[in-house]
């Protein structure tokens, strides 16, 4: 049983009442990302996936056997533990066994496991299980549903960025924290331009860990907490879930929750070697426009000019 977060009798938003339009999202890409690959496939990807994890296995689902299933599992698996260490042989052997359907698979391992460790920690941080999407019947997958995911994801990502309950500085360096885990080469070349403006200096950005003793504890609080989430959320522990409280309120946790998962996107790119950065000295900068969409370049008034409102 997972430790009871700290109470409070003051009147405070859930956290699924913070961001309606981002829960409602998340669970409808679930939904669609279960329906996206064939049950022989994904059945025990989201077996092993769950496995790594720590979920308790949910009842089972009887498919038949599949070919294709043990290049995809061990893409997963590894996609899960360490997606920068994804071998040529391992994405070489799931590209050939899905074809076509190659990118909708990556999309459908990024949700098993990225919305999962959300759940996870949602579960630890408030004590409130989000309730599980329909099971699949084992047929095929649904034709529309892979090309559907896609645009429900960049939805995710839009929505995701537009919160603000964070300040900047902490949401670059959460966002930064988990490109260093993944080994995103693009995502850490690029730096906010609202975070640079916040920050004390750029030296801020060269030692990003939860015990660098120059941040503050506020900051190291964050880092520690998507530390957890993006190796092992079950490492949630009484402590951390204390300290999280501590510093930050529902809104601003639940944030952190969904930037971490926003973020970790890049396990896409980086499980398809598509994650090259744009600039091969220095940094790129970015920002948020109106729409939620990431606006980058070299020239920092560039994106200030596209992106101010």
């Amino acid at each position: 049983m997972s430790p009871e977060p700290p109470t409070s009798t003051a009147t405070v938003p859930t956290w699924r009442e913070v961001a309606p339009e981002v829960l409602s999202t998340f669970r409808t890409i679930e939904s669609v990302a279960a329906r996206s690959v064939p049950a022989t496939i994904g059945a025990p990807v989201r077996a092993a996936i769950g496995a790594i994890l720590g979920v308790p296995p949910g009842e089972r689902i009887e498919v038949a056997a599949d070919a294709r299933t043990a290049a995809c599992v061990q893409f997963a698996e590894q996609f899960v533990v360490d997606v920068a260490g994804l071998t040529d042989d391992q994405r070489n052997s799931m590209m050939a066994a899905m074809g076509n359907d190659a990118f909708a698979f990556v999309q459908f391992v990024y949700v098993a496991d990225v919305f999962t460790r959300a759940r996870i920690a949602i579960e630890m941080l408030f004590g409130d299980r989000l309730e599980a999407v329909d099971p699949v019947d084992p047929v095929d997958a649904d034709s529309g549903a892979g090309d559907a995911l896609w645009p429900l994801l960049e939805r995710f990502m839009q929505q995701v960025a537009l919160r603000s309950a964070l300040d900047p500085l902490i949401t670059e360096l959460v966002r930064l924290r988990g490109a260093q885990v993944h080994n995103c080469r693009l995502c850490q070349s690029r730096r906010s331009v609202k975070a640079l403006d916040a920050a004390p200096d750029a030296a801020v950005f060269e030692h990003i860990t939860a015990d660098n003793p120059d941040l503050t504890e506020r900051e190291r609080v964050a880092l520690a907490l998507a530390d957890a989430l993006v190796t092992q959320p079950r490492s949630i522990d009484a402590g951390l879930i204390t300290a999280v409280h501590a510093h930050f309120d529902v809104a601003a946790i639940t944030e952190i929750v969904y930037d971490v998962a926003r973020n970790a996107a890049n396990k896409i790119a980086v499980a398809l070697g598509g994650d090259a950065p744009v600039v091969s000295e220095g940094v790129e900068f970015y920002d948020i426009d109106e729409s939620g969409d990431v606006v980058a370049d070299v020239d920092i008034d560039v994106v200030r000019g596209a992106t101010a409102r």
